[in-house]
């Protein structure tokens, strides 16, 4: 079976709401009865947290849940590629889709939309070079499109589909039921010590 390797739309872990997200569940981690974190103990969680698991593992729910939630299947996370420095791109995520899945998804998918998508994606303009036609007609076959062509088609489908999709929202599961937290505990080293000192400093709190 031949597939397909395609990037999803993500806004990475920079100044994103994917980052604030995680910021909030270290706060929530470490907040009195009042609800005020404990910044002492943040900082040290910031410091020490092995945050690309973390970011690896986010991706990784991320991916699946937007799949699901667009209608694409039968896809497989491939990787995260992280930029060494954060100046002109963000983290991009891969997943692996068989051909047919993707032949389906051109077939599902307007040609106003792709026009749309592939005129904001791939045409220069100041600031940016595009190595792409902006006519996605003339990229030839869909079987032999790379991983941003493709994209172009899933946010063309996606617009098709979803209309406006806020990223953040896929992942209302996982902040729901505290499963931010649990990544950034299970990659902390020293969390347990840390926990000891906040349930310590809280019960001196509530006893004053």
């Amino acid at each position: 079976m031949q597939t397909l390797i395609i990037t999803l739309p993500f806004a990475g872990f920079y100044g994103s709401q994917h980052d604030a997200e995680l910021d909030y569940a270290v706060a929530a981690m470490f907040a009195n009865d009042q609800g005020d974190p404990n910044p002492g103990l943040t900082d040290r969680v910031s410091s020490a947290c092995r945050w690309s698991a973390v970011h690896l593992t986010y991706a990784k729910e991320f991916a699946e849940t937007f799949c699901e939630a667009v209608g694409i299947h039968l896809v497989r996370f491939e990787s995260m590629d992280s930029p060494r420095f954060y100046n002109f791109e963000t983290d991009r995520l891969f997943v692996e889709l068989p051909l047919e899945e993707a032949q389906r998804l051109m077939r599902e998918t307007s040609t106003t939309s792709l026009d749309q998508v592939a005129g904001e994606r791939h045409t220069s303009r100041s600031g940016f070079i595009s190595f792409y036609s902006p006519h996605w007609r003339s990229w030839g076959d869909v079987g032999r499109w790379d991983h941003n062509q493709l994209q172009t088609l899933v946010e063309a489908y996606v617009r098709d589909t979803q209309g406006e999709l806020e990223e953040v929202c896929l992942m209302e599961s996982a902040r729901g039921n505290g499963r931010l937290e649990a990544w950034i505990a299970d990659n902390t080293p020293g969390i347990e010590r840390l926990y000891r000192v906040h349930d310590y400093l809280r019960t001196r709190e509530a006893r004053a």
